[in-house]
């Protein structure tokens, strides 16, 4: 009998569980220079960064987490984040350079504490995707710090699956588990999730040139263009579903004449929201990292 009254003292009651999950930072202010003042990120939203390679999605991740990572006093978040590196672009040093850049003073002991905030883990498979995401509840659960997950890439796999097996069904079997696993996450825990997705049909819109081809076997295959880029939708419904804010990242093809003469030297962004719409950021990257440019 003692030892069952020290078991039921010892758990958590429903309503510490959901004052302890409740209490993760809000992310809403996270970059309004991206998201806007008024959309978002907001508990439960997912956001994905579609782009070919090259045009500095992972670096806006960097931005991002390093965001969440540093304290409220140098104008961070003070959040935990966990960082799923698929593509394995994850360059610890270059966070590092980024959190300096941002801090008023290089403090190493607060340099530490952003990085303990910090949950990195690896993947090389879609099934060990599936086995990772699993895992990650028990850091959610614990940590009511944590609030944002990122993955980077949520299509490293994509081609892997396909050519191991013709089915479709068969192939999004994997990408569907993920979806299940990230839709309750996101609903029980309140995080905010980012992922990016590669451009695998390259930057022209012309399906005509040498080396590119159609995907004629993808359902409801959706296509739009933003600049030089074309987004098309080759994921299963599912991912369609659960992704709220959808931007689309580009390089420029020529520099804005209208900034600052040591701006224009360098290559500018952009990342246009296309689902819901309405919403377009430049930027240039710095040794410092991500640097929004006009208005």
């Amino acid at each position: 009998r003692t030892q069952a009254t020290k078991m039921a003292a010892s758990r958590e009651s429903g309503a510490q569980l959901l004052a302890r999950l409740g209490s993760r930072p809000s992310l809403i202010q996270l970059e309004t220079s991206l998201f806007g003042t008024q959309v978002g990120p907001k508990p439960g939203d997912a956001i994905e960064f579609y782009g070919p390679e090259g045009t500095a999605k992972t670096e806006m991740l960097l931005h991002l987490t390093a965001r969440c990572l540093l304290p409220a006093s140098q104008g961070g978040m003070e959040a935990g984040v966990i960082f799923v590196d698929t593509d394995y672009h994850l360059d610890i040093l270059r966070l590092v350079t980024v959190l300096e850049g941002r801090l008023e003073t290089t403090d190493e002991d607060m340099l530490k504490q952003c990085l303990r905030r910090l949950y990195v883990v690896r993947c090389n498979s879609s099934e060990q995707l599936v086995i990772t995401l699993h895992s990650l509840e028990h850091i959610l659960a614990s940590s009511s710090d944590v609030a944002l997950l990122v993955v980077d890439s949520i299509s490293a796999f994509y081609w892997i699956d396909r050519n191991a097996d013709d089915s479709t069904s068969v192939q999004e079997l994997n990408q569907r588990r993920c979806v299940d696993i990230l839709s309750r996450y996101l609903s029980d825990y309140g995080i905010v999730f980012v992922a990016t997705k590669q451009a695998i049909f390259g930057h022209k819109t012309s399906s005509s040139k040498k080396g590119q081809r159609e995907d004629t076997s993808s359902p409801d295959l959706k296509r739009s263009k933003v600049e030089d880029v074309e987004h098309c939708e080759y994921m299963g419904h599912a991912w369609q579903n659960l992704v709220k804010f959808r931007y689309v990242f580009s390089r420029a093809l020529k520099q804005d004449i209208s900034m600052e003469e040591k701006v224009r030297d360098l290559t500018k962004f952009s990342a246009t929201m296309i689902k819901p719409g309405g919403h377009k950021s430049d930027f240039i990257l710095t040794e410092k990292g991500v640097s929004f440019v006009g208005g």
